[in-house]
């Protein structure tokens, strides 16, 4: 049964909320003083419930006297109307709520349920997130990882994709601790991927005075993760595929084969389906890459994680900065009503500048939000579509540019889109699109 400390020192009020929350599956333990629930307060509790007003003090400011762990449990306070103000500097203070008095026991069970559903549990196992999405992504992870096959994580910037990867790659038997080698596909110059991707011989090219290990090679029995996949050119995509299906392939310079055995892991913000379909992505690369495709959802679609990631964060930054931190239901509740355009990433970054701001060990007032400014918005009037009418238009659209790039010919648009020429006929023909030309 979890324990729970209720302070109240009206017989009558707490008998019956000392017997409803035992029926409700608590071990209630009642203090009906200060002096009492301070000999109390020692031990762990899933939640502590306290009139305000009791025969020796204030209940209010003996809270916010505690260390800020004693305070990291949900506290319930039940007021008069009299002393709503305590309560409220309480609230500021990590407080979870506050009833006035006569109280609906009801809706304080229902609260304290709801407080204790979202509060992380000390047996709490979970890596990625306790919400039912990110519960099932991390059994997909669990279990991809005893498999060696190629994943492809799709969300948005900032949602954890690389955070998945790693955890995939920890989990994975057969790496053994090898390396896990991070490429960010969009930070490499173009000139460059091949030499980064493949490795180089000394004296391959003008600057290369030693033999230099590419991505690739490097990350032989561990694993491969290649972030923003789909910003890859072409021509490199299709030298990628060619190295993923025979894993080998050429250092330049070099005319001796280098073979590596790795687990390749790709992620993107991109719609590669839609880049599929106007040929600015392979599809052959892409189930290569996506023999199973994880979808992180955003951070706003999953609110039972933004508390659980953000209990977590500030204890870690508590070990950090080495001082005790705690934050206010206040501070809570703005954290839970922001979007999180920028998800998991931009989260951490909110919390840092505001352990940076706190000079009381307490984060109290939110920080103002810069980054979601107030906008006007004109009502859409653009009549809707099926989504396959428009996917089929911008295709349309992305052929006839390529085609008019390579004056007509069939057989230059199709080098230039990475599909074959049949392949382009055949689109050509649905999408009612002309070359213009009759030699091909």
């Amino acid at each position: 049964m979890n324990p729970l400390l209720l302070i109240e020192d009206d017989a009558i009020v707490g008998e019956s909320l000392a017997q409803r929350l035992e029926i409700e599956g608590f071990h209630v333990h009642w203090a009906r003083s200060l002096a009492q629930a301070k000999t109390h307060i020692t031990n762990p509790f899933c939640a502590v419930i306290s009139d305000v007003r009791l025969p020796d003090g204030l209940a209010t400011d003996w809270f916010l006297g505690l260390q800020a762990a004693q305070r990291a449990s949900p506290w319930f306070f039940l007021t008069g109307y009299g002393s709503v103000n305590d309560a409220v500097s309480a609230i500021r203070a990590g407080a979870r709520e506050y009833l006035t008095k006569p109280f609906d026991i009801e809706q304080l069970i229902r609260l304290l349920h709801d407080a204790l559903v979202t509060a992380p549990k000390p047996d709490d196992t979970a890596v990625l997130g306790i919400s039912a999405a990110m519960r099932k992504v991390e059994a997909i992870a669990r279990k991809v990882a005893q498999q060696r096959v190629s994943v492809l994580i799709s969300g948005e910037s900032g949602v954890g994709k690389e955070v998945v990867a790693t955890m995939i790659h920890g989990l994975d038997p057969r790496s053994n601790k090898r390396e896990f080698i991070a490429v960010n596909c969009a930070a490499i110059p173009e000139t460059m991927l091949e030499a980064e991707f493949f490795g180089y011989e000394k004296g391959a090219f003008s600057g290369a005075s030693r033999q230099h290990k590419g991505y690739l090679e490097r990350a032989d029995h561990g694993t491969l993760f290649l972030d923003e996949v789909g910003e890859l050119p072409a021509t490199m995509q299709a030298k990628l595929l060619r190295a993923l299906q025979e894993k080998s392939f050429f250092r330049l310079g070099s005319e001796r084969i280098t073979r590596s055995d790795f687990r390749i892991i790709a992620a993107t913000n991109r719609d590669l389906y839609a880049d599929m379909n106007t040929g600015s992505f392979r599809e052959d690369l892409f189930y290569r890459l996506a023999v199973i495709r994880i979808d992180l959802p955003p951070l706003r679609e999953r609110p039972d994680d933004i508390r659980w990631l953000t209990e977590r964060m500030l204890a870690a930054l508590v070990v950090e900065q080495g001082r005790p931190l705690a934050m206010s239901e206040l501070f809570l509740r703005d954290v839970m009503a922001r979007s999180w355009r920028g998800n998991v990433r931009e989260l951490r970054s909110y919390l840092e500048q505001a352990v940076i701001m706190s000079d009381v060990g307490v984060l109290d007032d939110p920080l103002p939000s810069n980054a979601e400014p107030q906008r006007t918005t004109k009502p859409d009037t653009h009549p809707i579509v099926s989504l396959q009418a428009m996917v089929e238009e911008t295709e349309r659209k992305h052929i006839q540019r390529a085609l008019k790039r390579c004056e007509g010919s069939v057989s230059k648009t199709a080098d230039l889109l990475g599909i074959s020429r049949k392949t382009l006929w055949e689109k050509m023909k649905r999408l009612v699109i002309t070359s213009g030309r009759t030699d091909g």
